[in-house]
Formats: structure tokens, C-alpha cells, sequence
């Protein structure tokens, strides 16, 4: 190993013993240096070393000692939860019409502000109007996450619905905007993850969960978690399923068959999934899905997959909020890289 990667290596240990901390953190009333270093399982050095740091950032607050009959009292801490705010924007439509929906949350996911902004179209300049606005009348937003209804390789948006994004370095020029930083992710990652995030806080993690969509005036879409991670691929195609072999010609041309085709069409996705990643879970949702396709699509499955490879198949109508989870979580999870303004 050379000394590059030694460095690395130590910063990635680093930036996940941070991160580690901060999952614990988040979901505590207050804390001792102690309670952290028993739940996350590092020692009182690395614990007590990582809480220094967030002290003097500002993240994280000394509120007093427990009281104690034997030996120093230990300190106690809360979270400060409005350290720093996280915006979170994605572009959508009603039918002809476009807008932005934006939510800024504090670091404990608590809504502090949302809405949507209605447009003609949605553009660069859309998300730096918008943008501009809200840090202006919130300096706390240090964090923006983006979600895009397409992908993006080298930070340039591709196959995006919204066109007038597609070529765009989105991110790299807002960054070169405001003294923010900005994160991108696809919108089906982004619920995917935040349909993980959402089961694994009621107890359950699957290893591997796949979302897939059916919106309204589109073809399918999809998004793919392993082991609580985002999987992107090589250039951030993975979970393009627009882009499979469909059976029965154009998925487009497909879409507009109405029902039975488009149940035959999600088929062909869960199967290829079934067949490649074999998930636990797979959650469709999407306005051209419902919840009363689940058996008919299932039951086509059978006819490819044997039953015990099958997936747990779920519907959820209000994806909105696993989207705005997601994009929240992503860069919550994201280390802070402090610019100056």
C-alpha cells in the first residue's frame, strides 16, 4: 500500500467513525461520552476525540455533568440540531405544469420551511433564483440536495425529463454560486433510499431493496440499495430500466397500451431484478401503478421466477416524502467540508 492509500484509508475510518457517532447522536435526547462509545462500540479515546471535534464546530452542545456520587462527573451533550440546515429540491410536474418543491430541514430532519414554486419550465437559472432566495433568509443552509428525474455522469445531467436540464454541470455551477455545498442524486435513488431509511428505522433492513416507478407520462424507473448504500454502477446508470430489452417493442409506445401492458412491463423489471440482485424487497410506485397490481404482476413473475426467489412487493402511493427523506439522509450522511463565505 502506498502512502496515498494509507491516507486514505485513514480517512475514510475517520469520516465513518464521524458518521458512525452522528447516526447516534441524531436519535439521542442528550449523551455522555461514555453512552456514545458503548453503542457505537469505538473506544473512550476515538469517542471522546470525535465529540471534541463536534464541540468545536458547534454541532453538538455541553448542557452540564451527570450527577455522580464516585469520580468526575461526566459531561453531558445535546445535539444542536440547527448547527447547520439542509435544503433539500427536486424539479416535478402536474400535468403540463412544472414547479420545484423544496423542503429545508434541521439536522434532526424537522421541517423548518417548504413549498413549491411553479414555472414554465425548469431551467438552471430556476434552481439558482430559488436557491439564492432561500439561503438569503436562512444562513443556516449549508447543505443543498438536489434530486433529478434522470442521471448524471461526470455531474452532467442526462435522459432527464425536464430537458432544458440535460448537458448541464448542474451542481459544479451552483457551487461556483454560493458558498453551499451541493449534492445530486437521481430521484428513484433518492426514494429508494429513503424508503430504506424509513424501514430500517421500523426494524427492518433488507440486504439488497429495489424501488421502481411508473410515473405518469414516463417510462419506468428504478433505484437500488445493498447493504444501506446507494448502487450507482460505473457512470451512475445503474437502475436505468427504461433502457431494458422490452418484450413487446418501445416501453413508451408500451406505457400508452394501458394496464396490461404496463403490468407486463413492470413483470419484466422485478424479474430481471429477481434474476440479477435477488432483493428482499421491492417497492413500486409510481401514478400508472397501484396497489391492486401487486398480485397480477407478481403472478407473471411466477411464470419466469420460481415463488422462493420472489421478493416482499409493496405499493406506496405518497412517494414524495421517501423523496425528500432520501435526498435529506444523503446529505446528512455526507461529511462537512467547511468553505468559506
Amino acid at each position: 500500500m502506498n502512502v496515498m492509500s494509507k491516507i486514505s484509508t485513514v480517512n475514510q475510518v475517520k469520516e465513518h467513525n464521524i458518521a458512525l457517532v452522528r447516526e447516534v447522536i441524531h436519535s439521542s435526547v442528550e449523551f455522555t461520552k461514555h453512552s456514545i462509545a458503548q453503542i457505537t462500540g469505538l473506544s473512550i479515546a476515538t469517542t471522546n476525540s470525535i465529540l471534541n471535534l463536534l464541540c468545536e464546530a458547534g454541532e453538538i452542545v455541553a448542557v452540564g455533568n451527570v450527577s455522580s456520587t464516585v469520580g468526575r462527573p461526566a459531561a453531558k451533550y445535546v445535539y444542536n440540531r440547527d448547527f447547520a440546515h439542509i435544503c433539500c429540491v427536486f424539479p416535478s410536474s402536474a400535468g403540463s405544469q412544472r414547479y420545484l418543491s423544496y423542503t429545508v430541514f434541521d439536522l434532526l430532519g424537522n421541517p423548518v420551511k417548504q413549498n413549491q414554486v411553479w414555472l414554465e419550465d425548469v431551467t438552471y437559472e430556476s434552481f439558482e433564483e430559488l436557491i439564492g432566495i432561500l439561503i438569503q433568509k436562512d444562513s443556516s443552509i449549508k447543505k443543498v440536495s438536489i434530486g433529478i428525474p434522470g442521471y448524471y455522469d461526470n455531474n452532467h445531467i442526462h435522459s432527464c425529463t425536464m430537458t432544458a436540464l440535460n448537458g448541464c454541470d448542474l451542481t459544479g455551477r451552483l457551487s461556483k454560486r454560493f458558498a453551499c455545498e451541493f449534492m445530486m442524486e437521481n430521484n428513484m435513488n433518492a426514494i429508494a433510499y429513503g424508503l430504506y431509511d424509513a424501514r430500517r428505522a421500523h426494524g427492518h433492513t433488507p440486504a439488497a431493496l429495489v424501488a421502481v416507478s411508473f410515473f405518469e407520462g414516463s417510462g419506468p424507473g428504478s433505484g437500488i440499495i445493498i447493504d444501506g448504500k446507494i448502487y450507482l454502477g460505473k457512470s451512475n446508470f445503474a437502475g436505468e430500466v427504461v433502457f431494458l430489452p422490452y418484450q413487446d417493442g418501445n416501453i413508451y409506445d408500451l406505457v400508452k397500451q394501458g394496464q396490461e401492458s404496463i403490468v407486463k412491463s413492470t413483470a419484466q423489471v422485478v424479474c430481471s431484478y429477481c434474476a440479477i440482485l435477488n432483493p428482499e424487497t421491492c417497492v413500486l410506485t409510481g401514478e400508472n401503478l397501484s396497489a391492486d397490481l401487486c398480485r397480477p404482476i407478481l403472478e407473471r413473475c411466477k411464470r419466469s421466477i420460481p415463488e422462493q426467489h420472489l421478493p416482499e412487493l409493496l405499493y406506496i402511493s405518497n412517494y414524495n416524502q421517501y423523496y425528500q427523506n432520501g435526498l435529506f439522509r444523503i446529505a446528512l450522511n455526507s461529511p462537512y467540508h467547511h468553505r468559506p463565505r
